[in-house]
């Protein structure tokens, strides 16, 4: 039987130079040029500044979100601007991209989602709407690699161990945002004060085993209330743009795979999920989406259970789908792959026990 040392899953933990989840991860790099992207708090600060550029100089008649997409940032969009449309979208199916001429046109705005690393978009390069495409669910991604969109974005802190950061980029012409607001948000400078304490908390937590876990899971939930109400789109502090700017550039995804391989090979089919995948690709987490949301519950207890802390994406969205439940299971640099065959084999037992 294997054991598991703390935890699988949750918010990230510090990481320092001497850790060997940092050298692992410092083994593959992309050589990105740090000049040609800027740097934000959140994706959300990120969405806001870009809209807003695009809305300097044109006039927008709609801006299109996805119907299937992160409730925070529809919510934030929603609250910000009045010219908001849908389209559909088939968030755990990859056969088909989407269309944005058969509902958009050039003086509208559509963000794409890159789901769970695994979406491809093709579009015309001219006579069209903006094209933002967010990539927070698939940094390094054969798509976040070769976008010809007129922005990207991605929330760095889903993927690094840092309390805030995301970045910004325009792979159609290659400028640079850098459109701030000259203002203060102490809600989002204090939203990264107590995510960075639950960073350096979680550490001591994993590391040294000197406290009890809600000591930091508390300082990272008043943090992510803070970041919920920040609602500008402020410079980072130059310390924080250098942590980010220390971490983009280190690819997450070679060890993604290897642990995805290694789980893949050994998980038990079950009647009552299905692996979200692509070949080729290599997906944000271990994704398990369920049809049944009482099964899909009974799952998740079972696993918090043994200390695996999966995340359910996203809750708050009305799918018109038969499959809909969606957990996703980190997989990234923190684990070894003893902690996946450990993960593997809590699944295969309730996959044992719910035939």
């Amino acid at each position: 039987m294997h054991r598991l040392n703390k935890e699988i899953g949750s918010n990230f933990y510090l990481l320092e130079s001497k850790d060997p989840e940092y050298n692992l991860l410092e083994q593959n790099k992309i050589p990105l040029d740090v000049n040609d992207y800027s740097f934000y708090y959140s994706g959300r600060n990120a969405l806001l500044a870009i809209i807003e550029k695009i809305k300097a100089t044109n006039t927008i008649e709609a801006i299109w979100l996805p119907y299937y997409y992160c409730y925070t940032i529809s919510d934030l969009i929603n609250h910000y601007f009045s010219n908001i449309k849908y389209y559909k979208v088939s968030p755990f199916e990859f056969t088909k991209t989407i269309d944005i001429t058969s509902f958009s046109n050039k003086n509208d705005i559509v963000i794409l989602n890159n789901f769970w690393g695994l979406s491809t978009f093709d579009y015309p390069e001219t006579d069209r709407a903006f094209i933002i495409e967010d990539h927070t669910h698939g940094w390094l991604s054969n798509q976040s690699l070769n976008s010809k969109a007129d922005y990207c974005f991605a929330s760095l802190r889903k993927v690094y161990p840092i309390p805030l950061g995301s970045v910004v980029w325009s792979p159609n012409t290659k400028e640079k945002l850098d459109y701030y607001q000259d203002t203060a948000d102490e809600k989002i400078e204090n939203a990264y004060k107590m995510i960075e304490d639950s960073t350096l908390l979680k550490r001591q937590f994993i590391k040294n085993q000197s406290l009890v876990k809600p000591e930091y899971l508390l300082s990272f939930i008043q943090g992510e209330s803070l970041l919920s109400f920040s609602e500008n789109y402020i410079k980072p502090k130059a310390e924080t743009i250098d942590l980010i700017k220390s971490f983009f550039i280190l690819d997450p995804n070679p060890i993604k795979k290897q642990n995805l391989e290694c789980i893949l090979q050994h998980i038990e089919p079950s009647k009552h999920f299905k692996i979200v995948k692509k070949e080729g690709y290599t997906p944000f987490g271990l994704l398990l989406l369920f049809r049944n949301y009482q099964v899909f519950d009974s799952f998740r207890i079972w696993l918090i259970s043994n200390q695996i802390f999966p995340a359910h994406l996203w809750p708050n969205n009305k799918v018109l789908l038969k499959w809909k439940y969606l957990l996703n299971i980190h997989v990234d640099f923190r684990y070894d792959i003893d902690s996946m065959s450990y993960l593997v084999e809590k699944i295969n037992v309730w996959v044992k026990n719910n035939v």
